[in-house]
C-alpha cells in the first residue's frame, strides 16, 4: 500500500528529519487520541492544523512535559492529511503501558470537535500503510483509554473505535473511492504484471561491492549504518514503489527490512545487500 495521500514529513514543520526519541518497533496497531480541548479546525484552513501541530510540539518538549519531543507519532487533521510527529520506529510518550509497542495518531480535535470524513479516511489509510511488510504492525485499533483512566481520545472518537469505523477500508486518490473489484474473473494476459518500462541507473559502486552493514567490501563507516547520496536514490525509488522507508541515505534496521523482504518478493538472495541485481530490480522489476 502507498504512503497517505496526503502526507506531511515533519521536515516540512522544520523540525529534524528524523525523531531523536528513543528506538521501537511497534507492531501491535495504532491507538487514537484526542485533545482535551476544542479547536475548530474543520472551519479553518489547513495552515490552522500546522501552528496546532506546532504549538503541540512547543508545549510537549517545554518546560511543563520536558519530552525529547512531540508526544504522538503522527496526526490526522480535519483536512485528511496524515501528519508525521515521532514517525516510524520511535518510542512515544502517548499511552503509558504502550509507547514501544504501539503507534499513536491523534485526530486534533476536542470533545465536540466534528470529526471529518476525510479525517477518518486519513486514520484508515495510515493504519493500511502501517501494515506494510517493514512497519508490520497488526491492524488492531484501540483508543487511549484502553490503557489508562482518561475521557481520551472522546466518547465521539472512542465509539468509532468500538465500531470499527476505522478499520474499515480506506479510499486511496484524491476524493476519489477505490474502484470497484470486478465480478469476472480478469482473463489471464489482464492479470500479469505490467512489463518494467524504467532503466534502472548504473549500479554507483565498484563490482562486488555493496550497501549493507559492515562486513567485507561495503560503504559502512560506523558500524551498522552507512550514507551515501546514492543509497537515497535507491530508497526514493523503494518509496515510489510504495513501500515503507526513509529516503536519508542511512542503512539501518529500516533499509535492512524493506531490502529483505524486497528480494523474498523477487526471488533474488535474500541477504539484505544492495549489491548491483538488488539495485537494478528496483527499477526494472514489475511492481508487485
Amino acid at each position: 500500500m502507498p504512503e497517505p495521500d496526503k502526507l506531511q514529513w515533519r521536515s516540512a514543520f522544520g523540525w529534524s528529519k528524523s525523531s531523536p526519541a528513543g528506538r521501537a518497533d511497534p507492531k501491535k496497531g495504532l491507538v487514537i487520541h484526542y485533545d482535551s480541548s476544542d479547536q475548530n479546525l474543520a472551519a479553518k484552513e489547513h495552515k490552522a492544523c500546522v501552528d496546532y501541530w506546532k504549538r503541540t510540539r512547543g508545549f510537549h518538549t517545554g518546560p511543563s512535559r520536558g519530552w525529547a519531543d512531540i508526544g504522538y507519532s503522527w496526526g490526522a487533521c480535519a483536512h485528511g492529511y496524515v501528519m508525521e510527529g515521532r514517525g516510524l520506529f520511535r518510542t512515544q510518550a502517548a499511552q503509558p503501558g504502550g509507547n514501544s509497542t504501539y503507534y499513536s495518531v491523534t485526530l486534533m480535535t476536542g470533545p465536540k470537535d466534528e470529526v471529518t470524513d476525510a479525517q477518518i479516511n486519513a486514520v484508515r489509510q495510515l493504519r493500511e500503510w502501517l501494515m506494510e511488510p517493514t512497519s508490520s504492525t497488526s491492524g488492531t485499533v484501540k483508543g487511549h483509554r484502553d490503557f489508562i483512566a482518561t475521557s481520551c481520545p472522546g466518547d465521539k472518537a472512542y465509539r468509532m473505535v468500538r465500531e470499527g469505523t476505522f478499520t474499515k477500508p480506506a479510499r486511496w486518490g484524491p476524493e476519489t473511492p477505490a474502484p470497484p473489484k470486478p465480478t469476472q474473473p480478469s482473463p489471464p494476459s489482464a492479470s500479469k504484471p505490467k512489463p518494467p518500462t524504467t532503466t534502472a541507473p548504473a549500479f554507483p559502486l565498484p563490482k562486488g561491492w555493496y550497501f549493507g552493514p559492515r562486513s567485507g567490501p561495503t560503504y559502512s563507516v560506523s558500524g551498522y549504518y552507512s550514507y551515501r547520496a546514492d543509497l537515497k536514490r535507491w530508497q526514493q525509488r523503494m518509496r515510489n514503489r510504495g513501500w515503507v522507508i526513509s529516503v536519508d541515505g542511512l542503512y539501518g534496521a529500516q533499509t535492512e527490512g524493506v531490502t529483505r523482504a524486497f528480494q523474498a518478493e523477487k526471488r533474488l538472495a535474500v541477504d539484505g545487500k544492495i549489491g548491483a541485481a538488488t539495485w537494478r530490480a528496483a527499477w526494472e522489476s514489475p511492481v508487485t
